[in-house]
């Protein structure tokens, strides 16, 4: 894979974090998210020059011949493409991004099976075929059109079969509308279900009714209970939205956990339709009651226990695995997402956004592609290219960079230092914990 252009880094950037833990004093190499131990000596002189620290943290982070420039930009294959198959929903959240699956008029009708095969055609063609390949449905609610989702299945699942690929599924859906026959394609394929549950029964309601008003938890409730029961071949976790009016975090989660979900992440609103938002007071709120969560789950896994809150759990697999990246996710790079009309755009935020557009299931936009890259590349943002954190966080989400602010950036780095200290405390006392984790699962 060729860079197909660089973007320089700064010179003023950090090339280090000093923090410590429960465990010792620590040095964070910020290219390639390298982590050393320091004895009390050496850490006390670091912290005295910080210039000679810089240098000290600049030759032992270094590219290797086997890592990837990180100021590369690079056009990879697409591995992964998620399909808006419905344009509508049965619920009537108010902070919905998508507008129930219309984005706001850009998406009127349905997808149809021919324009979903031809996007997985598309895939499956230029797709690196050693590595795993995803296919996900989205709306509105994407059960709403049930019958695409099981043919594209079937569909993808023979064409992988006949090409000796590695397929894998996903679904995001409000799971109210789950029957019978989803909970068994989900359980016969490698199916990756999120389910969008905001708390216990009072939170749930009030932020996701459905469209007549009442609530949908007993149903969700209902309806989800024999895929957690019995997930087969599935993994299912929930999403829980964190609005600006409530940072209730820890009974909400243990509500979606006493329901069976095995793991549930926290998505807090930076941007939404209805304007509940955080606003730059509520950062510090949300980051300590994220923060008193992790604390738990950090106490479970020094028990030999799982970690259920996804944010925390990916946070320290990332921090485990070296992960360094310019970009916060894949958009534009591996991942597309495709709108009912054919067209494949960066993300599937930006439905009808013709700033994401790069093509469709015929051919993609290279130029257009690589000018998309070049501008969110990590390093072309003023703010984040001289931040320690560059590397982890990238600057966020594509979609949400207009209402970053200070407060949001710092929620960010203390999160992360929250997450440096934990893993040298967790991989000190628990190194299990990491081995266990990486293990490819079947």
């Amino acid at each position: 894979m060729l860079a197909v252009s660089v973007v320089p880094g700064s010179p003023q950037a950090p090339n280090y974090r000093r923090f410590r833990s429960g465990a010792g004093e620590h040095l964070l190499v910020v290219p390639h998210t390298r982590i050393f131990d320091l004895s009390h000596a050496l850490a006390a002189s670091l912290d005295v020059d910080v210039q000679a620290a810089d240098r000290f943290a600049a030759a032992l982070g270094e590219t290797s011949e086997l890592e990837a420039d990180l100021a590369a930009v690079v056009t990879p294959a697409p591995q992964s493409l998620s399909l808006n198959v419905s344009s509508s929903c049965n619920l009537s959240c108010g902070y919905c991004y998508a507008d129930r699956g219309a984005f706001g008029g850009a998406q009127a009708a349905t997808m149809q099976t021919v324009v979903a095969e031809q996007a997985v055609e598309r895939l499956l063609a230029v797709a690196d075929p050693a590595r795993p390949i995803t296919i996900g449905f989205l709306g509105g609610e994407p059960l709403r059109n049930r019958d695409l989702v099981h043919a594209i299945v079937h569909f993808a699942g023979g064409r992988a079969q006949q090409q000796k690929l590695d397929v894998r599924f996903s679904i995001t859906t409000n799971g109210t509308l789950i029957a019978d026959s989803d909970i068994k394609l989900f359980r016969d394929h490698r199916f990756a279900v999120t389910i969008s549950i905001d708390g216990d029964a009072v939170a749930h309601d009030a932020q996701r009714p459905l469209r007549n008003g009442s609530g949908s938890f007993a149903r969700l409730a209902k309806r989800a209970a024999p895929l957690l029961a019995d997930p087969g071949r599935a993994q299912v976790a929930a999403r829980m939205t964190v609005r600006c009016d409530r940072f209730d975090l820890e009974p909400r989660l243990n509500a979606i956990w006493s329901l069976g979900f095995p793991e549930a992440g926290v998505a807090p609103l930076r941007v939404a339709a209805d304007g509940s938002e955080l606003r730059d007071d509520a950062w510090p709120i949300y980051r300590d009651a994220l923060i008193a969560v992790a604390s738990r789950e950090l106490e479970r896994a020094m028990r030999g226990l799982p970690i259920r809150l996804t944010n925390f759990a990916v946070a320290l697999r990332q921090i485990h695995a070296g992960a360094s990246s310019p970009y916060p996710c894949g958009a534009g790079g591996g991942y597309f997402s495709v709108a009912a009309d054919g067209d494949w755009y960066a993300c599937h935020r930006a439905i009808g956004d013709k700033r994401y557009r790069l093509g469709s299931s015929a051919a993609l936009d290279e130029s257009g592609r690589r000018s998309f890259l070049e501008a969110r590349h990590v390093h072309a943002k003023a703010d984040c290219r001289i931040c320690w954190a560059r590397y982890l966080c990238a600057g966020g989400c594509h979609q949400e960079t207009g209402a970053r602010s200070v407060a949001s950036c710092n929620f960010i780095r203390d999160w992360l230092d929250f997450c440096l200290a934990s893993y040298c405390e967790l991989s000190s006392t628990r190194p299990d914990h990491f081995a266990h984790r990486l293990k490819p699962k079947a």
